[in-house]
């Protein structure tokens, strides 16, 4: 962080916008007292409840109730009081039968549900959100967005990260726009969203003007790819009622490799939908325009897939399943898409980032290093109790008895 000079006043809800990178997290640390500044001070009054990585603070050896105390205890309040919060809390968090359990045999679901439970239950003045209001199925979300409606209706003071710009919008009074450590805009929600979408989004996506050239590259609902990837073209009409930045994004002008221009990246099903949300076993696509500007010899193309803590899951690259030449390289639009199989992401939020093009090998290279898109994978009732450990991936694993 940079000379960021910045008030909030007494039950103000402020939102915090920018690129991955731009200081966001850190600020809330800095306020949060979890990293301290190397220069200038912070004065915060009130009592301040943390949501910012749901479970860090959990000590994986002993139990959910001793957890419950320890979290508490971190967050100021007495042990006594954390004792009599951890009925309510366990409740809330729908962990009742695991009380005695150590947190390190839960899921990853689970241990967020508590961190969450027990930060929204102390009831503080200021309340730090990052990035937390998807957490568990879509049962426990309600329950947690009615919690975090109560303290909106209330007269906490809430600070807010978040990708999700028409929530900001329409639930803050406040934006701020951070851009490499420092406050580029701060202003009314409305104005500061709408010139931020502006600056992530100056380039037009690529469409087909001719709807024969559409049809021509159009996936059949007999021909989706068995392999990672394959090249076809996207509904532009779809495209439309789409907001930024989650479902798709159109990548600025510098993003251009040589004679390679990515245009645009998005997500759809299998039935050719843009979406953001994945159901847990159901594969989806990651779908790559580019326009070839001049004739070359080889092409690649890459991006990776990060979760929430920043740790790279997959780096799926085109030739691993396609040519390096020919159609890929042709001038031209193009699109790509990369199918990624299910069931194999855990339940959570991830994000692409990276979008790479080499034209002749590794040497020539374009990278924009800053998430591009966010998406959920979620379980659903059809998955019932399928169960979660610290694992990263969850693929579909045979078992046999002999």
């Amino acid at each position: 962080m940079d000379q960021i000079d910045l008030v909030v006043e007494a039950g103000e809800k402020v939102g915090i916008i920018g690129a991955n990178g731009s200081g966001k997290s850190t600020l809330l640390k800095l306020i949060c007292n979890i990293l301290e500044p190397t220069s200038g001070r912070i004065w915060v009054r009130g009592s301040i409840a943390p949501l910012i990585e749901l479970g860090a603070g959990f000590d994986a050896e002993i139990s959910v109730i001793d957890n419950i105390t320890l979290y508490g205890v971190m967050l100021g309040f007495s042990e006594r009081e954390m004792r009599r919060r951890t009925r309510s809390i366990l409740d809330f968090a729908e962990l009742q039968d695991y009380a005695s359990v150590p947190v390190k045999a839960l899921s990853s679901g689970m241990v967020a549900r508590l961190g969450f439970a027990i930060a929204t239950d102390i009831q503080p003045d200021i309340l730090i959100l990052d990035e937390v209001l998807s957490v568990g199925d879509e049962s426990f979300k309600n329950k947690c967005q009615q919690r975090i409606e109560q303290f909106w209706q209330a007269n906490a003071t809430i600070l807010l990260v978040s990708h999700d710009l028409n929530f900001l919008q329409k639930s803050c009074e406040r934006v701020i726009w951070l851009e490499r450590g420092k406050i580029k805009m701060a202003g009314a929600a409305d104005e500061i969203v709408q010139a931020y979408i502006e600056s992530v989004n100056p380039a037009k996506p690529a469409v087909f003007e001719d709807e024969s050239e559409l049809d021509e590259f159009e996936l059949g609902e007999d021909e989706l790819p068995q392999d990672q990837a394959i090249a076809a073209a996207v509904d532009p009409q779809a495209a439309a009622a789409i907001d930024l930045p989650t479902q798709e994004i159109a990548l600025p002008a510098s993003a251009q490799l040589g004679s390679v221009v990515a245009t645009r990246m998005f997500l759809i099903n299998d039935a050719k939908q843009l979406i953001h949300t994945v159901p847990f076993r159901s594969p989806f696509y990651v779908g790559i325009e580019y326009v070839v500007t001049a004739p070359i010899n080889k092409l690649q193309i890459g991006f990776y897939i990060q979760d929430q803590r920043d740790r790279i899951i997959l780096e799926p690259a085109t030739h691993n399943w396609l040519p390096l030449t020919g159609t890929i390289c042709e001038p031209g639009n193009h699109c790509l898409y990369a199918k990624i199989p299910a069931p194999l992401l855990v339940p959570g939020r991830y994000s692409i980032f990276g979008i790479g093009a080499y034209e002749e090998g590794f040497g020539h290279h374009y990278r924009l290093l800053e998430s591009l898109l966010r998406f959920d994978v979620e379980l659903t009732e059809e998955d019932g109790d399928e169960w979660f450990g610290q694992e990263l991936v969850h693929p579909s694993i045979e078992w046999t008895l002999e």
